[in-house]
């Protein structure tokens, strides 16, 4: 049964419910829980490409993050590019007011920071008539970032970008 559940992960392109497992299998809820917790400790401790993990709820397989750079020209993007670019502000500017993020990336924001609050991405906080945005450890942990304080990666995030951009300036 825990190799239904391993296909049922592998299959999909989307974090999973427990729940959700559980009606594809034919399985308990309990059980489900039971086997991907076996599954993800068998993914830790041997020598794979391959992980599972942990997303608020939900479940995922994919490839570790050290390995990403390999096939990224052979798989299609579990974001879509213009919610990956609101991640991205947000991320960089964070903590952000939802209206800022509205002027920078227009109208369309509002559904990426629904799907990025689904997928537990960021962080949405009612402060006086403001509403603002934070990455959680969620975020940092998709993306494989060891650390997952907003401060912390907003500055490892500016740094990368510096970076880049004196790379291309040299070329």
């Amino acid at each position: 049964m825990k190799e239904i559940v391993e296909a049922i992960l592998f299959s999909s392109s989307e974090a999973l419910t427990p729940a959700k497992i559980a009606k594809l299998s034919g399985l308990r809820v309990e059980e489900v829980i039971q086997h991907l917790e076996e599954l993800i400790n068998e993914y830790e401790n041997r020598d794979s490409a391959l992980e599972i993990i942990k997303l608020g709820e939900k479940y995922l397989m994919r490839v570790k993050p050290r390995y990403a750079g390999y096939i990224r020209n052979l798989t299609e993007r579990d974001l879509e590019k213009g919610v990956l670019r609101t991640l991205a502000i947000i991320a960089l500017k964070q903590p952000i007011k939802l209206s800022d993020l509205a002027r920078i990336r227009g109208n369309r924001c509002y559904q990426h920071v629904k799907k990025l609050k689904e997928l537990e991405f960021i962080n949405v906080k009612k402060e006086g008539r403001s509403t603002i945005l934070t990455t959680t450890k969620n975020f940092a942990k998709y993306f494989g970032l060891k650390i997952s304080n907003p401060n912390e990666i907003k500055r490892i995030l500016k740094e990368y970008v510096r970076d880049e951009i004196k790379l291309k300036e040299l070329k």
